[in-house]
């Protein structure tokens, strides 16, 4: 059975309230209605039961890495408008002139951005039809970075989030590289477990 947000949200919104309240406090209430069925329709694409599940129980955050990371290493939800806003930016950068011909990384329409991060870093859902629709990947086109899967759905990633948090149990999927939490003056941060 897949992960479910359901699950997973409330142990991290109960292990942010109680040792990162700085982060916790920005935490967005959840997406109306309106803004989910508005989200569909601009994709043009259905939407993972996980991702609305996440968006019925909130609708992002409130900041950009300022006061912690709710996804390992640096990444923060963002809120639906935020999505297409960041979605219509790579769709415009896709276009340009300037990348015609290049043998670079692509974005793609069928890639929703759910994350990003102050380097500019996004974490997107896969929107494709195939094996890979509902995949959470990370996008770093420069240097050639691309896309790169990291979790097979938006419940897993959750699901992975609040085991570091609330079982200590080192995340592994970005990047390979292990992580845990730790809070530095109420806000969130990932460190890299050492061997």
């Amino acid at each position: 059975m897949p992960a479910r947000a359901a699950a997973s949200w409330p142990r991290i919104t109960g292990w942010l309230a109680e040792h990162a309240p700085a982060t916790a406090r920005l935490v967005n209430p959840p997406a109306t209605p309106v803004d989910l069925r508005y989200l569909e329709a601009a994709m043009n694409r259905p939407l993972p039961a996980d991702l609305i599940e996440l968006l019925q129980l909130a609708d992002g955050t409130e900041h950009r890495a300022i006061r912690g990371s709710v996804i390992p290493f640096h990444y923060n939800l963002v809120p639906v408008m935020d999505m297409l806003a960041i979605r219509r930016m790579w769709q415009k950068i896709e276009a340009s002139p300037l990348l015609a011909g290049a043998d670079i990384p692509r974005w793609l329409d069928a890639y929703l951005p759910i994350a990003d991060a102050a380097d500019a870093g996004v974490m997107f859902v896969n929107l494709s039809d195939g094996p890979s629709y509902g995949a959470v990947c990370e996008w770093y086109p420069e240097g050639g970075g691309g896309a790169a899967q990291q979790w097979s759905s938006v419940g897993q990633m959750l699901d992975d989030v609040a085991a570091a948090m609330v079982d200590r149990r080192p995340m592994t999927r970005v990047r390979g590289v292990p992580y845990l939490p730790e809070v530095d003056e109420g806000s969130l941060h990932w460190f890299k477990v050492c061997d």
